[in-house]
């Protein structure tokens, strides 16, 4: 027999529908609604937080909070736990653990300041209460204090964490102590490298200065991946960047200086041939060194022999012969300077300088342009000639 009074039609629920339904509903909320006074459910469940003395509305967001943190929400976990401690719990154990377990979120976080602020807070009460720091506090304000790169003071914390009873051989503070040693080894490699950079540097600067080079610099210097450096066989080897403290401390150890401002160099050069309109780069020229003890492995002589290098391609009337071959340079002060070919390169710089011919009061020496030296190479004869009629013609010309 059909039901008395009007029938009703079955609703269909969509998922959507569904979906809210659940959302609505706190055991399966994603998230709390902001403001939501005419859910009863709700209500109850933020009275079992909030209502009750302060110890206890501080061990409800303590154990909130404790829930967030396994969720990894550590943001939302760290407002449980300040939330907490707004409450004035009057337990001790209870205003550290809130602290301790804040510290923890704030390390997830990488909050490291609010870390030390709060392990700091946590040591100061037990000290109060004569009673000693938690070892997950310890722990934390070590891990905070490393990455922040705060050695001797991590440092610190671990060795006072140490002599706590049952702590001194914890694997823990191993690894810790492992990490504070290598990572100020790190650091003082890094402060050694750097010094010995600027104090090379500085002595290379007066190194150059010393054999009366003229430095000119250019707005749009060419790249050069071989600027002019001290040769590395001329150097005594060089002491390890890192002594450790006993070899320091009992003066045992050797301090690295810098190289002495005659200690072989090494340049770039460029080799020109104007009257072909091409040029060779040296990118190791030994100042000890001559341009023949180059030229000779780059052009064939009068009398080639089997291991005698074949002439470039550019040199079809094969003229480029060393015993052919004069090179000239020009200084500062636009001398031009036949370079002897079987004097080194030491040699060749030293006699380029002179004191000054124009009465500006400025020395006069080969040019160094960009950190490159020049060398102008050319055939004895005519092409010599034509080439410095040009060039003293060019230097001469009224300006």
């Amino acid at each position: 027999m059909p039901a008395a009074g009007p029938s009703k039609t079955k609703k269909e629920v969509t998922f959507e529908e569904f979906q809210k339904i659940l959302d609505s509903t706190p055991l399966f909320m994603k998230e709390t609604p902001a403001d939501d006074d005419d859910n009863p459910v709700l209500q109850g469940l933020r009275s079992l937080v909030l209502d009750g003395e302060g110890d206890e509305v501080a061990t409800n967001f303590k154990n909130h909070g404790n829930e967030l943190y396994a969720q990894k929400s550590y943001r939302d976990a760290v407002d449980a736990y300040t939330s907490g401690l707004n409450a004035k719990p009057t337990i001790s154990e209870l205003r550290v653990s809130l602290l301790n377990n804040r510290a923890a979120s704030h390390l997830a976080l990488k909050n490291y300041g609010s870390v030390l602020k709060d392990t700091g807070l946590i040591i100061a009460l037990c000290i109060q209460q004569g009673e000693t720091a938690p070892i997950k506090a310890l722990y934390r304000a070590a891990q905070a204090l490393i990455a922040l790169e705060r050695w001797r003071e991590a440092k610190d914390v671990v060795q006072r964490a140490k002599q706590i009873p049952g702590e001194e051989n914890k694997v823990e503070w191993r690894k810790l102590d492992e990490t504070i040693e290598s990572s100020q080894k790190r650091e003082a490699e890094k402060r050694e490298r750097i010094r010995r950079e600027k104090l090379s540097s500085s002595a290379l600067d007066q190194a150059i200065k010393s054999r009366g080079l003229i430095l000119v610099k250019t707005s749009s210097p060419p790249d050069n991946p071989h600027p002019v450096h001290f040769d590395p066989e001329a150097l005594p080897p060089a002491p390890p960047l890192h002594v450790s403290g006993s070899s320091a401390s009992s003066g045992s150890h050797e301090i690295w200086l810098p190289p002495p401002i005659d200690t072989t160099l090494i340049y770039p050069v460029f080799l020109l041939y104007p009257s072909h309109s091409q040029s060779d780069f040296i990118t190791h020229f030994s100042e000890e060194t001559s341009l023949s003890d180059h030229l000779n492995v780059m052009f064939p002589s009068v009398s080639p022999t089997s291991n005698s290098p074949a002439s470039p391609e550019w040199d079809t009337k094969r003229e480029y012969v060393t015993e052919n071959l004069v090179v000239y340079v020009e200084t500062a002060q636009k001398r031009l300077l036949k370079a002897g070919k079987d004097l080194t390169l030491r040699e060749v710089i030293k006699k380029a300088v002179k004191e000054s011919a124009d009465g500006s009061g400025k020395p006069d020496g080969m040019v160094m342009r960009d950190g490159l030296l020049s060398f102008v190479v050319l055939v004895k004869g005519d092409q010599e000639k034509q080439w410095i009629d040009q060039f003293k013609a060019a230097r001469d010309k009224p300006a």
